[in-house]
């Protein structure tokens, strides 16, 4: 699938392989995902330049609700995001 979640770059998710494009060229992460139920899924990775991320993925909604590091990781923001595509 993939999400806009409002910043300059789209997370695109192949099975277990999360892709962006970011302004220093192209990332390919290794995701653990976890399926809570159908069409809710558990997401996390460690992002090259973030670190931990943290991901719930509602299919049937289109949404996605994500915890991201901050403040040299000692923090953590909440972002939302509406999916784009799910490969369906």
């Amino acid at each position: 699938y993939t999400y806009d979640n409002g910043w300059s770059f789209t997370n695109t998710f192949d099975g277990h392989l999360r892709t962006s494009q970011v302004p220093r060229g192209l990332l390919q992460e290794h995701v653990e995902m976890v399926q809570l139920r159908d069409g809710l899924f558990f997401a996390s990775w460690v992002d090259d330049e973030m670190g931990l991320l943290a991901q719930i993925i509602d299919v049937q909604n289109e949404t996605v609700l994500a915890a991201i590091p901050v403040a040299d990781e000692r923090g953590t923001q909440i972002i939302t995001g509406r999916l784009t595509e799910t490969g369906s």
